[in-house]
């Protein structure tokens, strides 16, 4: 399957780019496509890559705003969740890539329960994903030996759902995932070749918890339990001190920020891209699940991660767009080993088309600073992933849009009252 996209303007000037079984074949050469995509006038720019999220957790949009983030989970997402089931988070994933696609998105690293309701979702809407159930087992060795258990039963079952739903695994975090079972995975990761995904060094407190129950601070756990390396992919990172940033750098490990959910949740910092990057630590951004969030709007998250960086460093050159952008799309796609995340010949035909003639961000003397600071969603005209058109004219290709709204809407309902005792 062909596609050329026609005159789109590509790094100021109009240059057609031609697809080929799902990669960038030609720059600025017209040739016979079994599809032609008339873009001129629009931009176009590599799609986003959304590096730590839950997708489901759409479900929980609006459920229990405003709270601390222990009593957030603790009162209201952990019990709701114990009622989950595969369905619920089918629909709940569909819902969330139906946003993602809308707004450019076409990867996410996705840590959530029912790893096969996620599975069919990403399979179902031509997106492309590392699917990472959670791991959770509380120092349980129960739990902890049939969370091993699922390991490897995943682990043969990865290629069930074909190559855009890629395994990862996911420990939850330090604080409810016992040292023996971080050796596990970390042994188990490293045997399979395998991407770990972890939330790490989010409050203040974790870090606390952390020293005094191991006697040293998270990243120099991680160390001791064998997982610092360059498959470590983790998620927030706010409370690391220099020498922990230097662990990580020295390991070629990845940090993906979440600046609206951290915002949101009042975790008390800011992280710090020039320290991290000093560091040698690659960075990333993600939108975190929608619960904490409330969108999973990257054009936003991406806008967000450059202003609070400025304020950080009382810098205005801080993080410039262009930067900004190279969260959302490079350094996602080189933390999970998905290319270059750029629009070159040979890259990964992953594209969007943007409109930047709207009153909102006219005059374009800039397409990547428009782009970040002054596009929406609404802006995202065509969105393709691995040459798929996924949506075009704003509508989607691939899916009933109305049937996905109306079946996550109903799924949430249901949950909410079922987590409410409201009914069984």
């Amino acid at each position: 399957m062909s596609l050329l996209i026609r005159d789109p303007i590509l790094d100021g000037r109009a240059t057609s780019i031609f697809i080929e079984d799902g990669l960038i074949a030609a720059l600025g050469e017209d040739r016979e496509a079994d599809r032609v995509i008339e873009a001129d006038g629009l931009h176009a720019f590599p799609s986003l890559k959304n590096g730590h999220t839950h997708a489901a957790m759409t479900l929980f949009r609006g459920y229990g705003d405003d709270m601390p983030l222990m009593d957030w989970l603790e009162q209201r997402i952990w019990p709701a969740e114990l009622q989950l089931t595969e369905e619920d988070v089918y629909h709940g994933t569909r819902l969330a890539l139906l946003e993602m696609i809308r707004s450019g998105t076409t990867y996410l690293s996705d840590m959530y329960w029912h790893r096969e309701g996620v599975s069919r979702a990403v399979h179902d809407m031509g997106v492309t994903a590392h699917v990472s159930s959670v791991f959770i087992d509380h120092g349980d060795p129960d739990r902890a030996k049939e969370h091993q258990e699922r390991v490897h039963q995943r682990y043969a079952e990865r290629d069930k759902y074909g190559p855009r739903v890629k395994m990862a695994l996911g420990p939850h975090a330090i604080y409810t995932v016992s040292p023996g079972s971080l050796e596990f995975i970390a042994d188990f990761a490293r045997r399979h070749d395998l991407i770990v995904h972890i939330h790490l060094s989010e409050t203040e407190q974790e870090v606390a918890d952390c020293v005094a129950a191991h006697g040293v601070r998270p990243v120099k756990h991680l160390g001791c339990v064998g997982l610092l390396g360059p498959n470590l992919v983790a998620a927030h990172g706010i409370w690391l001190d220099d020498e922990e940033r230097e662990m990580l750098g020295a390991a070629g490990a990845t940090i993906i920020t979440n600046p609206v959910s951290n915002l949101k949740l009042a975790v008390g910092g800011i992280f710090d891209v020039d320290a991290a990057r000093r560091a040698g630590i690659r960075v990333g951004i993600g939108t975190d699940g929608a619960a904490s969030n409330n969108n999973l709007n990257l054009l936003e998250e991406m806008k967000i991660a450059a202003l609070v960086q400025k304020h950080r460093a009382g810098d205005p050159t801080c993080l410039p767009a262009a930067e900004a952008l190279a969260l959302g799309t490079s350094g996602v796609a080189e933390a999970y080993g998905l290319g270059p995340g750029t629009l070159s010949v040979d890259a990964p035909a992953d594209v969007i088309l943007v409109d930047l003639s709207g009153a909102s961000t006219q005059p374009v003397h800039d397409a990547v600073s428009s782009l970040i600071y002054a596009a929406g969603p609404e802006c995202v005209v065509t969105t393709i992933a691995g040459g798929e058109v996924l949506m075009h004219h704003r509508e989607l290709e691939i899916a009933d849009e109305t049937e996905i709204i109306e079946n996550a809407a109903r799924a949430a309902m249901d949950l909410v009252a079922r987590a409410a005792g409201g009914r069984t």
